[in-house]
């Protein structure tokens, strides 16, 4: 890499830092919202938030660290890009974590949805988020072995199937989430109030899935358009957030719809 503007360097990272802080703080409402509302929901369920939220205040804490390594401790000092500071690959690993740990609860969700219909597709849901389980690893190996920005050219064929790899996966777990809330939603009457939720829910996963998948294309577009620069990292800091806040939608608009319609029947 070469030496391009601050703008494109540290200057991106620490807008997307700054976004995933802001979006790291409607991660605790909803959280804290999740478990006043619903603490009868599913032990996994609950347990899974709670490890999510560790693993993405984890991120936001060496995310900072990170940027203060370079903004104020080196400030002005450009050269110390040639240096990826220990808190700069560890937050890499809580932000895969956190995207693969949501890729995995929809992934139950769809298992525990589709083997009603096909028995195949549990598998297939697997076999997926197993191959982002897989480019996952690869890519936080290769990050933890470079010694500087300099080398990212170096692992460019891993970043680019990591992040091709999670468009993938995102784009098909909304499609089969879609496809089954779709199934379910012509088994019930067309007036009822579980159609209503279903169809509420379809556009929660279209949009969280839209989502997601639009940043990691983002992410893979801008680390190939703009090779000499981190302009990528800055939305691969947005990333993990925004699976988290998706996750969390969804849950609280399903269980709050379904806790209605109990009341009501």
């Amino acid at each position: 890499m070469a030496s391009p503007a601050l703008g494109k360097t540290l200057g991106a990272v620490y807008i997307g830092a700054m976004i995933a802080a802001i979006l790291f703080g409607i991660t605790i409402l909803q959280t804290a919202i999740y478990y006043q509302r619903f603490r009868k929901d599913w032990w996994v369920y609950r347990y899974s938030v709670a490890l999510l939220w560790v693993l993405d205040a984890l991120h936001v804490a060496l995310s900072t660290h990170a940027l203060y390594f370079y903004l104020v401790e080196n400030f002005g000092n450009v050269d110390v890009l040639n240096e990826v500071v220990w808190s700069f690959k560890l937050q890499l690993l809580f932000d895969t974590l956190t995207v693969v740990g949501v890729q995995t609860i929809y992934a139950v969700r769809l298992c525990r949805l589709g083997r009603h219909f096909h028995r195949i597709v549990p598998f297939f849901v697997v076999l997926v988020v197993c191959g982002g389980y897989a480019a996952g690893i690869c890519v936080c190996y290769d990050v933890f072995v470079i010694t500087g920005f300099s080398d990212i050219s170096s692992i460019s064929t891993t970043i680019i199937a990591a992040f091709s790899a999670t468009t993938a996966v995102d784009f098909i777990i909304s499609a089969l989430m879609c496809y089954y809330l779709q199934v379910s939603k012509t088994a019930v009457p067309h007036y009822s109030s579980m159609t209503t939720t279903l169809l509420v829910l379809m556009r929660l996963v279209l949009i969280s899935g839209l989502a997601t998948s639009t940043c990691s294309l983002v992410t893979l577009i801008t680390f190939l358009t703009l090779p000499d620069s981190l302009v990528f990292l800055g939305f691969n800091f947005i990333l993990p957030k925004l699976y988290i806040n998706s996750l969390l939608a969804i849950f609280e608009s399903y269980l709050l719809r379904t806790h209605r319609m109990a009341k009501h029947s």
